[in-house]
């Protein structure tokens, strides 16, 4: 008898957490841009926190970089961000805002931006894209653009999501990488990409256990150079310039690629006598140590 009833509890118990399994599978699997589901709407409140106004349900960034031929090396960040507001206080996440550094000519681009709003309205799900009219642009100094913009459509319950890229020219600056926010996070997914001439010393921040993946992966590049091929070209009497020819090439490098793949992310909160609570925040930070370029010294 109780052999009987200890199996029909452990099954109980089985059949339960597998349920559990199940479900959290189905929420938690898909982060494509634009495949919010049900599940996500009806959350009522955070696993993590469920004090929290609002969470990300999930954070992705990946940082590396870009050659273009007869332009050079530039630094390119994309960014995939879902993020669920519970209640009126999370409200202001709806409006996120994106500072853009520039340097006399060289000016950072923010290119490909795509957001949407989504809500459960008679158990289907509303998406309401960002328009025109949401976003706005502003000079902060010299050196730092903003732009920003506000999610349309925002109630109680809905989800937010954009992506967007940015292009930059100062290759040595990298953006921390900031996994620990005011607010919970499920997911985050981030990579850094650095071809083998650039080595950055990496810098962990706060008190998460990162644990970072390291990968080499080999690649190639096309380049194009001038080159000058001797005799001159007709320009003007008693004068003459060197000619130069275009020449194309292939180079093969090494490409090291870091990763972290964090869940359950408690929210970084304010705490008595704590000054600058940026400095708690978990996160990484990457500073160029040298660099060197093929039939070239360290610099």
């Amino acid at each position: 008898m109780t052999i009987d009833n200890n199996f029909k509890s452990n099954k109980k118990n089985y059949i339960l957490i597998s349920l559990i399994f199940i479900s959290t599978f189905l929420v938690a699997q898909n982060t494509d841009y634009g495949k919010v589901s049900k599940e996500e709407l009806l959350q009522d409140f955070n696993s993590i926190d469920s004090t929290a106004s609002a969470a990300y349900l999930y954070k992705y960034r990946k940082t590396y970089f870009n050659y273009v031929s007869g332009v050079g090396f530039s630094l390119i960040t994309d960014v995939h961000e879902r993020i669920k507001i519970y209640n009126k206080e999370g409200f202001e996440y709806a409006t996120q805002k994106i500072r853009l550094y520039k340097d006399g000519n060289e000016i950072e681009d923010l290119n490909k931006l795509k957001a949407k709003t989504y809500n459960l309205i008679d158990d289907k799900i509303e998406e309401t894209p960002l328009k025109k009219d949401g976003k706005f642009k502003n000079e902060i100094s010299e050196n730092i653009n903003e732009e920003s913009f506000t999610m349309p459509n925002i109630k109680e319950g809905s989800i937010i999501e954009y992506k967007y890229s940015i292009t930059s020219p100062f290759i040595y600056n990298v953006d921390e990488f900031i996994f620990q926010h005011d607010i919970p996070v499920n997911k985050i997914e981030a990579f850094f990409e650095t071809p083998e001439y650039f080595v950055f010393r990496m810098n962990v921040k706060g008190f998460l256990n990162v644990m970072p993946k390291r990968e080499q992966f080999n690649k190639s590049l096309d380049y194009t150079q001038r080159v000058a091929s001797g005799g001159t070209t007709n320009a003007g009497a008693g004068q003459g310039l060197g000619r130069t020819t275009q020449v194309r090439g292939n180079v093969k490098y090494v490409s090291n690629v870091i990763s972290f793949d964090l869940n359950n992310i408690e929210p970084l909160k304010e705490e008595p006598f704590v000054n600058e609570l940026s400095n708690y925040r978990s996160g990484v930070k990457y500073e160029l140590s040298y660099t060197q370029f093929p039939n070239s010294s360290k610099e």
